[in-house]
């Protein structure tokens, strides 16, 4: 009984962790933000279904019979709600879907304000809050509204030197295997050592890909 105490006290303390791991640090970082919090979103899921796991074993090695019982009882018993945290682990995953897209699903519309464990949020054409089951979401038919693939436009910021033409600069995002050679690129020159260079990235995972790419090749660099 110790050790599932400890156990417990350690699932607590990481919890609290990952709270302010997630709400305090990454969204402070300028640099890779995109691709950190994807990859600390899937930690996330994998770290606490490892727990789950280990957990379960310590208390089936404590007493096998109680432990088999309980389960039943708690996941038969909260079927519909296991089955909503499964979808939304699967969500979290596979990555399909983001806070902020615009969404059409058979019994809702609109922007996706957030994506919980058993229920994600989303944010109706009248303003209203719209509270989605995870499974619901997962099995439905779902659109998302304006946006064919996950092709978008982006804008980058690069600092260069004067020796950099604007075709030179347009050939070198052409190069880049992470831009849409299909899209439109434009260049345009702010000032006499920046420049904004306006693509199509093929996938948002990539923006910091991007971003990384100019920056070794001409420079520092922002994006809005």
């Amino acid at each position: 009984m110790y050790q599932v105490l400890l156990y417990l006290l350690f699932g607590l303390l990481s919890a609290v962790v990952t709270y302010i791991i997630t709400y305090y640090l990454l969204p402070m970082l300028s640099r890779r933000k995109h691709s950190r919090m994807l990859i600390w979103g899937r930690a996330q899921v994998v770290f606490w279904i490892v727990y789950a796991g280990l957990l379960f074993v310590i208390l089936f090695r404590i007493n096998m019979f109680v432990t088999v019982a309980i389960s039943i009882v708690v996941f038969g018993a909260g079927w519909n709600y296991w089955r909503n945290v499964f979808s939304g682990l699967v969500i979290k995953l596979n990555a399909q879907l983001k806070v902020g897209d615009a969404i059409d699903i058979e019994f809702a519309r609109g922007e996706l304000k957030s994506i919980g464990l058993a229920q994600s949020e989303l944010i109706n054409e009248s303003g209203e809050l719209v509270v989605v089951p995870n499974f619901k979401l997962r099995t439905s038919v779902l659109r998302h509204l304006n946006k064919k693939t996950n092709i978008q436009m982006h804008a980058f910021h690069i600092s260069v030197s004067t020796s950099w033409s604007l075709d030179a600069l347009n050939g070198l995002a052409l190069e880049c295997p992470y831009v849409s050679a299909n899209h439109k690129i434009e260049v345009e020159r702010v000032n006499t050592n920046e420049v904004v260079v306006r693509a199509a990235v093929i996938d948002n995972a990539f923006i910091d890909n991007v971003q990384m790419y100019f920056h070794s090749m001409c420079g520092t660099l922002g994006k809005e």
